[in-house]
């Protein structure tokens, strides 16, 4: 997609061109619903009508998966495209001519394209070893023959340094790209060698089929025991999740996804008739993870290795998932097994009852505290702050209720315990304060076109405290400068952040109307909170002045001190 000019201008083209009511339509039966089209959603199943699309504002919006966004997010979600590929399929299916891209971009794409190749030449290489005593005995071994091996895509590194570097540059792939791809690494001399070597392979695809990465699992001593390719143009480890496009496709028709840690766990289960497991591949639950998740699947069912460093995994894993409003199960293993072990040992009959009986958030939790009353009592206030960050209010109060009643807590005296600071997990990001969720939907929608500027101008934005927010009004106050209507339809090719189009899209169904008291009283809480911070920070400016006898510092940051202090004064 390098291959072409996509700049805001030719973005704006083609959203233009684009009819988002024919886009949907072809995976939807909508009806009219007064200025809207409403239909069954085609992100989860249902049975009442809750999917919104605006053609006024060129946005869809669910109401029962909470996913929306424009018309390019709803061709990326039905066809599993990049942003680049939707506009490009966009521009084809309404006649939008798109420009050549600069010969810098072309020469990134070929990059891309080249090391995509080297990696399918390496997959190529490496299948043509598998057959070998020593990989066939392991996986054979691991419950798995050379067919299945085969079918997977499994495959085996040689010991030799060089062989895999050797046989490539036969082929006539440079140096530059196969250290592009991870598939060499190169020493304090210079020196080349092969990254993967004595290891059964496992080629790490996205959920379009495409080749990006490998896994390598070592047959002999070697350590560490697996290795992953590293970081490349194509390859970010924490952003994918491993299980092929066929894992991909069964959640999407199952509507449910086994999440599994390793290779050989999601492997094994794959193998044995749940197609529906992807695993993160070691790393911790990222927010990209999730939202990949979140693109297929309403309930996952957590199945992690039954050790103390496992549950752990699982209840951090789970925390990630109720705030993203996920039902979630977790299946527990025997204290020393794992997935792949579990399966091997026991079959898929044995695994299917442990998933029928995973389970809920709160029984995993007790479980977690302990047996006794007391136990339970005690890791009650961490329980209860993992079921708050749930967004939704009658499974959060469910949640809280099955814990007390656990703990042996009467439910009326859980308050207390609720008064503690509630903080996002580490990458998670906060949960919008209704006051800028109101200021948005007062600024785009409640206010007449003709007075959205003048609002604009009195928004002290920096003041905003969510990272969505803030880019939403960023991107507003951009295209206020250069003169563009501030309009929603305007706004889907100028904010790259896909969550924030999400946003957008939904401050017509997320927030009621603001009226213009409304709006008023939001403004000075954030003028009031903007006082506040330059008074600290003159304060500190004081201190600090009187502390090094800077006097003309300090006469400096009196005034400006009393000058906010008159400031605030006459505001009152």
């Amino acid at each position: 997609m390098a291959l072409y000019d996509l700049s805001r201008q030719v973005l704006e083209q083609v959203r233009q061109a684009a009819d988002i009511v024919a886009v949907v339509s072809e995976h939807v039966s909508l009806r009219k619903a007064g200025k809207d089209f409403v239909g069954l959603c085609p992100f989860h199943g249902e049975r009442t009508p809750s999917f919104y699309v605006s053609p006024e504002k060129g946005t869809f919006y669910c109401f029962g998966c909470r996913k929306g966004g424009s018309v390019f997010d709803f061709v990326m979600e039905t066809q599993h495209l990049s942003f680049p590929e939707a506009v490009e399929v966009l521009a084809k299916r309404f006649g939008v001519p798109l420009p050549q891209a600069s010969a810098a971009s072309r020469r990134r794409e070929d990059l891309t394209q080249q090391i995509t190749r080297a990696l399918e030449a390496a997959q190529a290489f490496f299948l043509s070893h598998v057959s070998r005593d020593r990989p066939r005995a392991f996986l054979e071994g691991r419950g798995i023959t050379l067919i299945q091996a085969q079918e997977l895509g499994l495959g085996f590194a040689p010991p030799g340094w060089r062989e895999l570097l050797d046989h490539l540059q036969g082929k006539g792939f440079s140096e530059q790209v196969l250290k592009a791809a991870g598939l060499v690494v190169q020493g304090d001399q210079g020196r080349l060698w092969d990254r993967f070597r004595d290891r059964v392979t496992i080629p790490i695809r996205n959920f379009r089929g495409e080749l990006i990465a490998f896994g390598g699992r070592a047959v002999g001593d070697a350590q560490p025991k697996y290795l992953n390719s590293p970081e490349t143009p194509v390859f970010s480890k924490s952003t994918v999740l491993f299980g092929g496009p066929k894992a991909f496709a069964a959640m999407a028709a199952s509507g449910e996804a086994i999440l599994v840690e390793g290779y050989f766990d999601c492997l094994s289960l794959q193998l044995c008739g749940f197609p529906h497991t992807v695993a993160t591949l070691g790393t911790a639950l990222s927010d990209h993870h999730v939202r990949e998740l979140a693109r297929r699947v309403q309930r996952v069912f957590l199945c992690y290795d039954g050790d103390a460093a496992g549950l752990r995994a699982a209840r951090a894993a789970l925390g990630t998932l109720l705030a993203a409003d996920f039902e979630v199960r977790v299946v527990l293993l025997p204290e020393h097994s794992d997935p792949d072990l579990f399966v091997r040992q026991n079959g898929s009959q044995a695994f299917a009852q442990l998933l029928a009986s995973a389970c809920g958030p709160a029984e995993f939790l007790l479980r977690q505290a302990g047996d006794s009353l007391a136990a339970r009592r005690q890791h009650l206030p961490q329980a209860l702050e993992i079921v708050e960050r749930c967004p939704n209010p009658v499974r959060r109060y469910v949640l809280k209720e099955d814990l007390a009643r656990g703990a042996g807590v009467p439910v009326d005296q859980l308050g207390p315990l609720l008064r503690v600071p509630k903080t996002a997990a580490p990458g998670e990001e906060p949960r919008i304060p209704a006051g800028e969720l109101a200021l948005l939907r007062g600024l785009l929608l409640d206010t007449p076109l003709e007075r959205r500027p003048g609002l604009l101008t009195r928004i002290p934005v920096d003041e905003l405290q969510h990272p969505l927010c803030r880019q939403v009004m960023e991107v507003l106050v951009s295209l206020d400068s250069s003169g563009t209507p501030l309009e929603i339809s305007a706004l889907s090719t100028h904010i790259n952040e896909r969550e924030a189009r999400r946003l957008v899209a939904a401050l017509e169904y997320e927030a009621p109307p603001t009226s213009e008291e409304g709006l008023e009283k939001i403004l000075r809480e954030l003028w009031e909170r903007q006082k506040k911070r330059q008074l600290a920070a003159l304060t500190q400016e004081i201190r600090r002045a009187q502390a090094e006898q800077d006097r003309e510092a300090l006469a400096r940051a009196l005034a400006e001190m009393q000058a906010l202090m008159r400031q605030a004064g006459a505001s009152r």
